[in-house]
């Protein structure tokens, strides 16, 4: 049986190939032509469908390749015999299918606009000497070795500028190879719960704490249990668990987030007791900890440790910007390999010449000045807004006060947060409610506040605007049921 063309039509959509493409397999995917029926001639479907044989037979060659179709010589073509399934409908098929796995994580995605005022975690990106981290980038950008395979561990030159700056503002214990170059922080402490944990074991976190690091030890499908954090040192060390079959602890011990507490040195060395007693890994991810006000960045725990027992993570989204995506951990020499091999299987190489950028910035002395520039902008920006809610709203309460890139505004009651959220998101404010980062414990209400990324007109402007929809709030929750 020879099939007619009488009946087709092109849409009129895209180039006529692939007008005729879409056209031909749609006929054969929904078996309006059955397997073994010849198709017209090309000079035929040609001249029915006003193109040029050309045209016609690249389709029809592109259809042999695929396996829709089979040539004859001498005949011409035929429609290939397909499996029946081949030609349910989508939903029929879909609906024999099992839940995706993902679905058991429960992680929550990102909502509403990507960017708004008042957002945590955003540096003050107009701020930046985009100038010369174009002229870093400029002086490598034609460099062919940037553009094959990294070393596992990253590029060199950018693991050793680290290694100096660790050494003196961190007190990290480190050299060249104990160094991993991630893809951000976020990743980082995902290798870090690879490393330290198998699938169904114990690991222990803050709260208040990172919810990014929950959905990372979920994804891990860890068990997690959370330690108090909410204190002005951060985590409660009394709240150590003894005979723990935790076999890590995740903390923020130079600046705790969000609630912003630093933990002193006494809980430090208790900390590393504890853990060294109890043989438990220690996660230190070193938020923020280059923008503290009152003093010069307290010592790493991986420094005190001496470099053993700790895997030190961090990242430059906020001492540059969050774009750049460039992280690292540090780690024994004895498991940096493994690391390495987890961000192989993971992502790959992380991207070479951002890498390259940044390791000149470093070593000729922009990062630090940057630095510097910033924790006075920052700090003005913290004081600004701190005195200014105070006034807005002198019965909520303030946290993270002498470190960081945000406030936290803790409210005197309970108010509906989501109703709030969705008010604030109307007024194009992205800041986040403070029981997203409460895993456990008494309820907290209040909000978690980006104050960088703002001059202090617009600060004042935000802030202002932000502190009348949280008087309406709580005027709401206060009136009687």
């Amino acid at each position: 049986m020879r099939l007619v063309t009488d009946g087709l039509q092109l849409s009129g959509t895209g180039s006529l190939r692939q007008q005729l493409y879409l056209l031909l397999q749609q006929q054969l995917l929904t078996a309006v032509w059955p397997s073994g029926a010849l198709l017209p001639s090309s000079r035929m479907l040609a001249s029915d469908l006003n193109l040029s044989r050309n045209t016609v037979n690249q389709v029809l060659q592109q259809l042999v390749a695929e396996g829709y179709i089979e040539g004859l010589p001498g005949k011409g073509y035929r429609v290939a015999a397909l499996p029946e399934q081949h030609f349910q409908p989508a939903a029929a098929s879909a609906s024999r299918l099992p839940e995706l796995a993902t679905q058991q994580y429960g992680l929550a995605n990102k909502t509403g606009a990507v960017n708004g005022l008042l957002q945590p975690g955003v540096s003050a990106l107009q701020q930046f000497p985009y100038a010369i981290w174009q002229r870093m980038l400029q002086r490598h950008c034609q460099r062919a070795a940037l553009g094959g395979f990294a070393d596992p561990q990253g590029y060199l030159p950018l693991r050793q500028a680290l290694v100096q700056y660790l050494r003196q503002a961190r007190q990290v214990v480190c050299d060249e190879q104990s160094i991993l170059i991630t893809a951000g922080a976020q990743q980082a402490l995902f290798i870090a719960a690879k490393l330290v944990a198998r699938c169904g074991e114990q690991v222990l976190m803050e709260s208040p704490g990172y919810p990014r690091l929950k959905q990372a030890l979920q994804l891990c499908e860890l068990q997690v249990q959370h330690l108090d954090a909410g204190g002005a040192d951060g985590l409660d060390i009394s709240a150590l668990p003894d005979n723990t079959a935790a076999k890590a602890l995740f903390l923020t011990p130079g600046h705790q987030y969000p609630l912003g507490g630093i933990m002193p040195l006494p809980q430090r060395m208790a900390v590393l007791d504890w853990a060294r007693q109890q043989g438990v890994w220690l996660v230190e991810d070193d938020y923020d900890s280059e923008f503290q006000y009152r003093h010069r960045p307290v010592a790493s725990l991986q420094g005190l440790a001496g470099g053993e027992g700790v895997l030190f993570a961090g990242s430059f989204s906020k001492t540059l910007f969050p774009a750049l995506r460039l992280g690292y951990l540090v780690a024994p020499r004895r498991v940096i390999a493994q690391a390495a091999a987890i961000l192989q299987a993971l992502h790959g190489d992380v991207a070479l010449l951002p890498q390259a950028a940044l390791a000149d910035f470093i070593t000729e002395g922009h990062f630090g000045r940057h630095l510097r520039k910033m924790r006075r902008h920052y700090q003005q920006n913290k004081q600004f807004a701190v005195k200014l809610l105070q006034e807005e709203l002198p019965q909520c309460r303030l946290h993270a006060l002498d470190a960081g890139l945000h406030l936290v505004l803790e409210f005197s009651h309970a108010v509906d947060e989501v109703a709030l959220q969705q008010l604030l998101a109307q007024q194009q404010f992205k800041v986040q409610p403070l029981s997203r980062y409460l895993f456990a414990g008494e309820p907290r209400y209040g909000l978690v506040l980006g104050i960088a990324n703002s001059s202090q007109p617009e600060l004042a402007a935000a802030l202002q605007q932000l502190a009348v929809l949280c008087r309406q709030a709580l005027a709401q929750a206060a009136l009687p049921a």
